[in-house]
């Protein structure tokens, strides 16, 4: 507890001026990048880029030239590379701040490179093209130029609304522990807007994680502890600017998609144990399951 209290207050002393986020921003890219170099590609991102093609394939998107958008693309890129990969797309990779690590990227390619018949092979054509895809860019100087290879649009928007973009123009939105980190006030209007960008048909593909993301520095807190704390106690001593987390749980979200007008086609969940301890009266009407619910996998639909 002494470990997750002492993170809170390191991050929330970054998110007190802009100098302490840009400081935190550049520290983070610095050795993050160092770090997931020293670890490799993860299996879990070779599983996420599995799971994305499947689920493409099910429901048949994204079509030759359609164009696909990606919110919160991160250090690396994983799920528009993956879907440039397997699919002849014209991919938009968004985020509100630029967290690029590309000597993280080329080190990720590189491991795909070598991995990718055993652990993403979706045979034929489309592993043919991937490789040739991945063989280019392996010799990339600058995102840039990868950007060039892929087709890929990178954009950044501080204000991290989707206002800029035209109506109807994406086929597939996708997103990997992303949206629960956008602010709850905007939540409504930012999913409104997936419903207004997709073209009718289109899909969205998205994994929330709800664990509190505190407890990734002390595992031996309670993976959803933060259940117990009321918003005003939640605000005052843990939330923060730099990683924040917005605590809306499973029965809110599915309400709000339903609510910006997509209809849910699939959804997936994860749970975790429940220890005895006492929530928050905000969380008291909540099940048993939804308390113990850690993560949602959702596939949506805009009809027309």
């Amino acid at each position: 507890m002494l470990k997750y209290v002492s993170v809170a207050a390191a991050l929330k002393l970054f998110s007190a001026t802009s100098i302490g986020r840009r400081a935190y921003r550049a520290l983070g890219n610095t050795v993050g990048a160092r770090s997931r170099i020293r670890r490799g590609l993860e299996p879990r991102y070779l599983q996420r880029a599995k799971y994305l093609i499947q689920l493409c394939d099910r429901y048949n998107v994204p079509q030759k030239g359609d164009k696909t958008l990606e919110i919160g693309t991160g250090w690396v890129h994983w799920e528009s590379l993956i879907l440039r990969l397997f699919f002849e797309i014209e991919p938009t990779a968004f985020d509100v701040w630029d967290n690029r690590q590309f000597s993280a990227f080329l080190y990720y390619v590189e491991q795909l490179a070598y991995r990718i018949n055993a652990e993403i092979n979706f045979g034929g054509e489309r592993l043919e093209r991937a490789h040739s895809l991945l063989s280019r860019v392996r010799k990339a100087q600058s995102f840039k130029e990868v950007y060039k290879i892929l087709d890929l649009i990178y954009m950044v928007d501080p204000t991290g609304t989707l206002g800029q973009m035209q109506d109807e123009q994406y086929s597939l939105i996708v997103s990997w522990d992303v949206l629960e980190h956008i602010s709850r006030s905007v939540l409504p209007s930012f999913l409104e807007d997936f419903y207004r960008v997709l073209k009718p048909g289109g899909y969205s593909i998205h994994h929330i994680d709800m664990r509190d993301h505190l407890t990734y520095y002390d595992p031996s807190v309670f993976h959803k502890y933060y259940l117990k704390y009321s918003d005003g106690a939640w605000k005052r001593v843990f939330e923060n600017k730099v990683q924040y987390i917005n605590r809306v749980q499973r029965p809110e979200w599915l309400t709000l998609f339903e609510s910006a007008g997509l209809e849910l086609v699939h959804t997936e969940f994860d749970f975790i144990d429940t220890p005895t301890m006492k929530v928050d009266r905000s969380y008291a009407h909540l099940s048993e399951e939804d308390l113990r619910c850690s993560a949602i996998r959702v596939v949506h639909r805009k009809n027309g």
